[in-house]
């Protein structure tokens, strides 16, 4: 109806069409524009072969921040020379080279994806210079480093498991399962045997869904949780309604928990103002599997005996003869500056200017902000 609000539960991610295969192009204004309309696998960026239009990927090709050689631990070889030739063509009506427009391209991208942190975060009341930034995905360590400097983040952290990071999310989550029913109404006057006989219907219907794949019932957690908002608003928190039946002290809590967690996330709570309930959910999960990441052996500071070889990489408007470290042979403990490249199988970590890799015991990297880092141009 006209005059009601119609929402569902969500989980709130916002995206942004910038990624490997987003195609570089000239718009209607005569400006370069990257994205969202994306090359994808199939022809996928110029330089795997098959396509023509330059790609992010192209770009960091040409800067040489990913190797030809290199790509998927060396099964594809990319081809340097047709990812110039992109960048010549999107170039040329801007009078730049093709060294130049891969530059803009990379700070193109680079800038749409920071904006995109700067408004989901400033929205919600962060203050991203006091967050840490977790790059995942194949390009996103590409990238990662040159955003958080741009953004002013101190610490950005690469997974060893970056390049494969929503698959091993699948992998080591258990299984889970959300149930809900409606129950609108102030939560000063709720009927508590009504809402506890929802909660116990939900709780079978999750034991019996748990059952039929073969989980037995001792081993499903289940929790209990209610969605609240300020009567006349729109925003809706859940809050934790804890375990056993639901009480009139178990309401009241959930009441405060809602007030608490209303300012957190909107900076502002109206204690005056009545709560109303609208859902009631209970969450059903199982424990994963055990398992453990595989450790690297200790090291000192020094890179040095993973030092792979120099390439020429351009770093702030400068050519760089940059050193190349080689993932497999990086020992926990060992500090790297940038600019420095290092190379995976699956993906390649660069070391900006500004900041300082670690290697953990997993081979996970923690490049944090630096003052002085050292540089060598080429000669």
């Amino acid at each position: 109806m006209a005059d009601q609000r119609v929402a569902i539960k969500m989980v709130d991610i916002d995206s942004v069409g910038a990624g490997g295969g987003s195609i570089a192009k000239i718009d209607s204004l005569g400006l370069l524009k990257v994205g969202p309309e994306s090359a994808g696998a199939d022809p996928g960026p110029a330089c795997f072969g098959h396509g023509q239009d330059a790609t992010v990927t192209d770009a960091d090709l040409v800067l040489g921040y990913i190797p030809d050689d290199y790509f998927l631990g060396g099964e594809m070889r990319l081809d340097v020379d047709r990812a110039r030739n992109a960048m010549t063509r999107v170039g040329q009506p801007l009078g730049l080279d093709p060294t130049a427009a891969a530059e803009a391209i990379f700070a193109t991208v680079n800038a749409t994806m920071a904006d995109q942190i700067i408004g989901v975060s400033t929205k919600r009341g962060h203050d991203v210079r006091e967050c840490v930034m977790v790059s995942g995905g194949g390009g996103g360590p590409v990238h990662a480093g040159f955003i958080a400097d741009h953004l002013g983040i101190p610490k950005v952290v690469i997974p060893s498991v970056a390049a494969l990071y929503s698959a091993f999310g699948m992998f080591a989550m258990g299984l889970g399962g959300d149930y809900a029913r409606s129950y609108v109404g102030r939560a000063q006057d709720v009927d508590l045997e009504a809402m506890n006989r929802l909660y116990q219907e939900m709780e079978v219907e999750a034991r019996a869904a748990f059952l039929r794949i073969g989980v037995g019932e001792n081993a499903v957690m289940l929790g209990r949780t209610v969605d609240m908002r300020y009567i006349g608003q729109f925003h809706e928190v859940e809050v934790d309604m804890g375990g056993g039946d639901v009480s009139r002290e178990k309401v009241d809590g959930a009441v405060d928990a809602f007030g608490r967690k209303h300012e957190e996330l909107y900076t502002f709570s109206m204690p005056w103002k009545g709560v109303e309930i609208l859902t009631l959910r209970v969450k059903a999960m199982t424990s994963n599997a055990p398992f453990r990441l595989r450790e690297i052996d200790a090291g000192g500071p020094d890179p040095e005996a993973a030092l792979k070889r120099k390439r020429r990489c351009r770093f702030d408007g400068q050519d760089v003869n940059t050193p190349v470290y080689d993932s497999r042979i990086l020992r926990a403990g060992n500090v790297i500056s940038g600019p420095a490249i290092i190379e995976e199988a699956t993906t390649t970590v660069v070391v900006p200017r500004a900041y300082r890799c670690t290697v953990d015991k997993y081979r996970s990297y923690l490049l944090t902000r630096s003052d002085g880092a050292g540089e060598e141009e080429m000669p």
